[in-house]
């Protein structure tokens, strides 16, 4: 059987993720304000796959799809 994610991904077609590394600034249950390029940027909790926290340095890493991260950074 299909899951619902299978099906959508079928659909919309597959996504390249790549990992940024950004300073998480602020995190809401929806959104979190990161600072990367000198800029704050709102980013919805729904398009990050992963957030990697860095005990030794302030930058964390997030994954995010290559679509979303063009569509928020221009």
């Amino acid at each position: 059987m299909f899951s619902p994610r299978t099906l959508l991904n079928f659909a919309v077609g597959f996504h390249v993720y790549i990992w940024v590394d950004v300073y998480i600034i602020k995190e809401t249950p929806k959104a979190i304000l990161i600072m990367f390029d000198n800029r704050e940027i709102w980013l919805p909790k729904v398009w990050i796959i992963r957030i990697k926290h860095n005990r030794h340095r302030e930058i964390s890493s997030i994954k995010i799809s290559e679509y979303h991260w063009a569509k928020k950074s221009q």
